[in-house]
């Protein structure tokens, strides 16, 4: 007898594999073979209808099939489509009562087998659950063994493979918080970041510098994209995609704001590695870290020295540079702001590059994947040609994070471009504010200005926190900071989680990270421009402020003096402090004694013509000189002056740079009338960045049977810039000149439409 029950149990678990593994193999033979036809595929798609009504035990259902293919392009009838149903659906139940019977007819006679008959009938009837449920167990079992085991030499394919599709999974989609429907893919949506610094080059793609440096600092403006290329190289790496760094690295992307500064080592710095990995799928990676750095095998990625406490930033740069000491094989980039980067790594990395603003063409390539989504009466062209006539919004658009606002913007709102950047803050702050829920169209419960005055708290609360991850406040300090401001907008405790959702779910400024335990701001420039608003009226606590930081609030007080009516006195003492801050602010400020005002321009201009290193100088009084009052007026007549001098081109090549960062189309008229001058080669340079705004000057000049000219036009590469070309293929003198660069220009558009952004 307890033989015959450990039979039963036996035949039932036999019995129940082999129905799961019949429904496995039955499902892989209903995928389409690549070799076969149109014909045979719709006719293996129709059977495999009447395959799985077999199973489910459902009726014949002829029409539903004819209705569904009635409409095909390879000459089936309905009745064939019938017939070949009908015929395939009664086979497979011929077979099945076959198995069922043959089943039944091996039972034991009497009373036992009606037992096993009942059980066997009661298995058939809960089939599916028993394959849902085995396929679990076997889900559950890998699971289990690849917990078990991950980490081993044997399993580190295993490893890679779920690190490589963990990565895919994470990056390959640019969420975007105020669009929740449409995130867009990385693959298109990335464009390749040019830099410049390196003393062989002027102007580099990224993946060429990693070609030949192993050790990199990229430092960029805040938005530039230092974090959005962490992550595409990521991803590249997981699509197999880095052929051209010969070691084949892997990388591991750790955000340093997320380090725990206490106690943090080299061996505590490895830990954390191995933990980046585990969240990434590939647990127990401790004996791959070790060997990898070791030997060479990872390529690690440090994005966001500026996001780590001032206070604690120099123990982590220290631990940093030991730990790059000790495993000096590795190949590494580190990410950080310009303006907070002190050239802290010079000894420990090859080269430092800055990332250079957006071109054009650039601009252009990254709204090629809004331009699908934007409604009739509006393009890119049209975009584009807004950005050129507001030179303070096109230095905005050279930013891939404020671009993404833009083209946001303009694609999904009647939002109007307005023409200073403290107006686009205010308006777009605004209007994301005042978003709805896209998903269920339904109304704000609370109003913008209320949700804006808790932004300007927390935004407040967190650059004053030098205790605290300047990015980061936990969900247990904004109830405390919210207990203070709601009793002030008329709201109840009540309102605290209601609020903040709706900022977060339809606004996106603010982002729930850790799984809501913490929140950050979506970009440190916003969490910035809603401190200056949460300062408005505190000029004296916000001058105390940028003394004790310059670096932590130099941003703040550039668009407080956008903010306030009269900057006079504060600009005044950030000049005492920091006169490029002060410059910066001269830019945005609405009201400025004239004195101190001229008193700075002065001193930057000598500046300007004395300092080998002008880039900073350059771009900031390059800001004020596009301002249309009066003061830009006399700066662009300053650069003018100093273009027209008789000698020194080291000066007429710093007006030249200066010129150009104004993306005034009045600049390059200016900077047109130096093209033929050979000590002046930095004219062309000037040129070619200021992109679709040059191109028609160009046409002009290459009429003048100018080859250069044709190859500036080529360097920008823009739409704008092939059009032009292809008119010199109808000129008899250029013709010849102009063909290889029209073939050259549009191979290279072509290429980039076509590829996804090689990194």
């Amino acid at each position: 007898m307890i033989k015959q029950k450990y039979l039963l149990r036996l035949f039932i678990l036999t019995l129940s594999l082999s129905i799961f593994l019949g429904s496995v193999s039955s499902s892989y033979s209903q995928n389409p073979s690549s070799n076969l036809s149109s014909k045979q595929m719709v006719i293996k798609e129709i059977k495999g209808y009447a395959q799985r009504h077999v199973d489910n035990n459902e009726n014949m259902k002829t029409e539903v099939i004819i209705e569904l293919y009635k409409d095909n392009t390879i000459g089936l009838t309905k009745v064939t489509i019938a017939e070949i149903y009908e015929t395939e659906y009664a086979r497979l139940k011929q077979v099945k009562n076959q198995d069922s019977n043959s089943i039944f007819s091996q039972l034991p006679k009497g009373l036992y087998g009606w037992i096993v008959a009942a059980v066997l009938f009661i298995l058939l009837i809960i089939r599916d659950l028993i394959k849902e449920l085995l396929k679990t167990s076997f889900k559950n079992i890998s699971n289990w063994v690849y917990q078990q085991f991950s980490g081993t030499a044997f399993f580190e394919d295993i490893n890679l493979k779920s690190y490589r599709q963990a990565l895919i999974k994470k990056y390959e989609k640019l969420k975007i918080i105020f669009r929740p429907n449409y995130p867009l893919d990385m693959r298109t949506v990335y464009v390749p970041l040019k830099v410049s610094g390196s003393k062989e080059y002027k102007s580099i793609e990224v993946d060429n510098a990693l070609k030949d440096y192993k050790r990199l600092v990229i430092k960029g403006a805040p938005g530039s994209g230092k974090s959005m290329f962490c992550r595409y190289f990521c991803l590249s790496y997981a699509e197999g995609k880095l052929n051209y760094l010969l070691d084949k690295p892997i990388p591991i992307l750790l955000e340093l704001h997320s380090l725990k500064h206490s106690n943090l080592t080299v061996e505590n710095l490895e830990k954390i590695l191995v933990k980046v990995c585990a969240l990434n799928d590939f647990p127990k990676a401790d004996r791959f870290i070790t060997e990898g750095l070791r030997k060479g095998r990872i390529f690690l990625l440090f994005d966001g020295l500026d996001e780590v406490n001032i206070s604690a930033r120099s123990s982590v740069i220290e631990v940093i540079k030991n730990f790059l000491d000790t495993y000096d094989k590795c190949r590494v980039i580190i990410t950080c702001r310009t303006a907070v980067y002190q050239n802290q790594f010079f000894d420990v990395v090859d080269q430092t590059l800055d990332i250079e603003e957006f071109r054009d063409k650039q601009i252009r390539d990254f709204l090629k994947e809004w331009k699908s989504q934007m409604s009739p009466g509006k393009s890119v062209e049209q975009l584009m040609e807004q950005l050129r006539k507001r030179p303070k919004i096109m230095e905005l658009a050279r930013n891939p994070l404020l671009l993404t606002m833009i083209a946001y913007l303009y694609t999904d709102t009647p939002f109007i471009l307005p023409h200073s950047r403290i107006e686009f803050y205010q308006k777009a702050t605004d209007t994301l504010l005042e978003l709805r829920d896209q998903i269920k169209n339904i109304r704000n419960e609370y109003e913008g200005k209320n949700k804006r005055r808790i932004l300007q708290s927390l935004a407040l609360y967190l650059s004053n926190s030098p205790q605290q991850d300047r990015r980061e406040i936990s969900y247990d300090i904004i109830i405390n900071k919210l207990k203070e401001v709601l009793p002030s907008l008329n709201l109840s405790p009540s309102d605290t989680n209601p609020i903040i959702k709706e900022i977060c779910d339809r606004s996106g400024l603010l982002l729930r990270i850790d799984g809501g335990e913490n929140y950050k701001f979506a970009h440190l420039s916003l969490q910035e421009y809603f401190a200056a608003e949460a300062l408005r009226g505190s000029e004296l606590e916000l001058i105390n402020k940028f003394k004790i930081d310059t670096v932590a609030w130099r941003e703040i007080v550039k668009l407080w003096c956008g903010l306030a009516t009269d900057s006079t006195n504060l600009i005044r003492e950030v000049y005492e402090k920091d006169p490029l801050a002060a410059l910066e602010c001269l830019a945005d400020a609405q009201l400025v004694d004239e004195t101190l005002a001229n008193k700075i321009i002065e001193h930057f201009k000598q500046e300007l013509l004395n300092q080998e290193d002008t880039e900073n100088i350059a771009k900031a009084l390059a800001a004020v000189a596009a301002d249309y009052r009066p003061r830009g007026e006399a700066l662009l007549q300053f650069l003018v002056d100093i273009m027209n001098e008789d000698d020194n081109s080291s000066h007429k090549q710093a007006a030249a740079k200066t010129l150009s960062y104004t993306n005034l189309p009045k600049a390059v008229y200016i900077l047109a009338e130096y093209y033929h001058q050979p000590h002046l080669l930095q004219v062309r340079q000037e040129l070619i960045r200021m992109g679709d705004l040059a191109v028609s000057t160009l046409e002009s000049i290459a009429m003048e049977n100018c080859v250069q000219a044709m190859d500036d036009l080529v360097a920008i590469g823009t739409p704008d810039a092939a059009d032009t070309l292809e008119k010199f293929l109808h000129n008899p003198q250029l013709k010849e000149e102009a063909a290889y660069r029209v073939a050259a220009v549009l191979d290279k558009l072509k290429e980039d439409e076509n590829s996804s952004g090689r990194l």
